[in-house]
């Protein structure tokens, strides 16, 4: 029923504006490329999922409950641009954060597009979490990369001292 669909859209932007607001009053331990991974990969689970609810109130849920995890991955990614950019270059890295969320935003929505009417639903949705996972893992293997080489840097830099 066409008429569910703002319900469905509201759902996530409530799901996000309190997922913004939880991610606010939490006092993180983790590194922010962390969480924005452990992030990427919650919301591509749930939105996967989304594609099994039996109904569009269920469906709603999800969308609910996917939307939590999207203020939170914003916020992180911008704090991320800027603590990771000198502070020369902080205004920069954050519109690179822009950048990359409106050309996921575009690209997504026009792949939708293309797909919903060729596709089952469910397909649909495990083919945007799927995205969203894929991008978590690349990130995360970036972390592990990213790491190691401050890791052995810093290594590098006691022996020399």
């Amino acid at each position: 029923d066409p008429a569910l669909v703002p319900w469905v859209l509201g759902a996530l932007s409530a799901g996000s504006a309190l997922g913004g607001l939880a991610n606010g009053v939490v006092r993180w331990r983790t590194s922010a490329r962390t969480r924005l991974c452990r992030f990427g990969v919650c919301l591509g689970l749930v939105l996967a999922a989304a594609g099994l609810a039996p109904d569009l109130w269920t469906l709603t849920a999800a969308m609910a409950c996917a939307g939590a995890f999207i203020a939170p991955a914003l916020t992180t990614a911008y704090l991320l641009a800027d603590e990771s950019a000198p502070e020369s270059g902080r205004t920069r890295a954050g519109a690179w954060v822009n950048m990359a969320v409106n050309a996921g935003s575009s690209g997504g929505a026009m792949a939708a597009g293309l797909l919903i009417g060729r596709l089952p639903l469910p397909l649909c949705f495990t083919l945007a979490g799927g995205t969203a996972l894929v991008a978590a893992v690349a990130a995360g293997g970036r972390v592990t990369g990213t790491a190691a080489r401050v890791g052995a840097a810093a290594s590098r830099q006691r022996r020399a001292a």
